[in-house]
């Protein structure tokens, strides 16, 4: 069969993971690619669908984050948190029109944010994109999971970031970015940002091992399901964190980098 079943519905999909009141979830996916697919089988899908899918999941006493990360802060362009779109996707887009969604404040790495912890988490001033006091370190210490819709995680799961600022690698380090910050009032101010980059001159990027997937597996950490060549995976975050710190500051088996 070269097309979508007839009778698929995205909901059959997102079903197969398992979901609860009151979790903690940051939803990762390439909504692009599913709405393709829908629309060249002569079907339409509001994303609007998986947004309330998940909210309806977790309940008001959940908590969900969309990814809206835009990178032209880094350039000097001006961020102003009420217009600047995301280019991590046009879910976090969709997500930032609603009245229920809150965007948090980092400029460089900002999410969009529903749920009971959407307070507490759309406050955090924090200067460092990966550090534990962001949004990352709010799912690594709650519990989070992070749920990846048509995309492989491991080309998505920044918390690899997080745990090689948290280690500190000798191949990446601090670089700061200064420029003008709109707040939601329509405040401007010269702000300071800082991000854990790489060393261009040393490394390409960082890889995370196909083996990472067997020992989350064998944590009982990572489900992947397939339907009608749709995926859906997860991974809960706090132990994948926890399995790549020990990995970082070991072996570097699983969490390596890439060098030129």
């Amino acid at each position: 069969m070269t097309g979508l079943n007839l009778n698929f519905k995205i909901e059959n999909l997102l079903d197969l993971i398992q979901l609860n009141k009151g979790d903690k979830i940051l939803l990762s996916s390439d909504i692009l690619k599913i709405l393709v697919k829908f629309k060249k089988n002569k079907q339409n899908i509001d994303p609007n669908i998986i947004i309330n899918f998940f909210i309806k999941k977790i309940g008001n006493e959940g908590t969900l984050l969309v990814p809206t990360y835009n990178w032209d802060f880094c350039r000097g362009v001006e961020f102003d948190y009420n217009k600047t779109k995301s280019s991590s996707g046009s879910l976090g887009n969709i997500c930032l029109g609603r009245n229920d969604f809150k965007r948090s404040k980092n400029p460089i790495y900002s999410f969009a944010v529903f749920g009971k912890d959407q307070k507490k988490i759309c406050e955090l001033d924090h200067k460092s994109c990966f550090g534990l006091d962001s949004p990352f370190g709010y799912l690594i210490q709650n519990e989070g999971k992070n749920i990846f819709l048509n995309i492989n995680y491991k080309d998505a799961f920044t918390f690899s970031h997080v745990a090689e600022e948290v280690v500190g690698v000798e191949y990446r380090y601090f670089k700061k970015f200064k420029g003008i910050y709109c707040n939601e009032h329509q405040e401007k101010k010269l702000e300071t940002y800082e991000m854990y980059v790489r060393k261009q001159d040393l490394v390409k990027c960082t890889k995370i091992d196909h083996s990472f997937d067997d020992i989350l597996k064998e944590n009982k950490s990572y489900e992947e399901k397939i339907l009608n060549k749709f995926s859906i995976s997860t991974v809960d975050i706090n132990t994948a964190h926890s399995i790549m710190i020990n990995d970082i500051k070991k072996s570097r088996k699983f969490i390596y980098p890439e060098m030129i």
